[in-house]
């Protein structure tokens, strides 16, 4: 097992993989790995449709456990795939297959 697939000693770390892409909602599914726990995460991203649709994706995450700090890491998981989504549209491509990110 490399470092990336163990729990942090410190932080968090988000490992997220795209589990389905239907219209304009792209489903993300993974786990936020904390110290103690690996907490299950899911992640839709819904990008606008038609012409004159604003510029922005709407992405919601909801946490799978309850935690004291869960609507913190909702909004952070929720930050980190909203960055990877507005990249990947910036560049012309499709959004990424699988997201992993270290914080804290």
């Amino acid at each position: 097992m490399d470092a990336s697939q163990k729990r942090p000693t410190a932080g968090v770390r988000y490992a997220l993989e795209r589990v389905s892409e239907e219209g304009p909602t792209t489903i993300y599914r993974g786990f936020a790995h904390v110290p103690d726990a690996d907490l299950p995460l899911e992640v839709s991203v819904t990008r606008p449709e038609g012409e004159g649709a604003p510029d922005r994706a709407a992405v919601r995450a909801a946490l799978g456990a309850r935690i004291a700090d869960a609507a913190d890491l909702e909004k952070e998981a929720a930050a980190l795939v909203k960055a990877a989504a507005r990249a990947a549209r910036d560049a012309g491509r499709s959004l990424p297959r699988r997201i992993v990110r270290w914080r804290g």
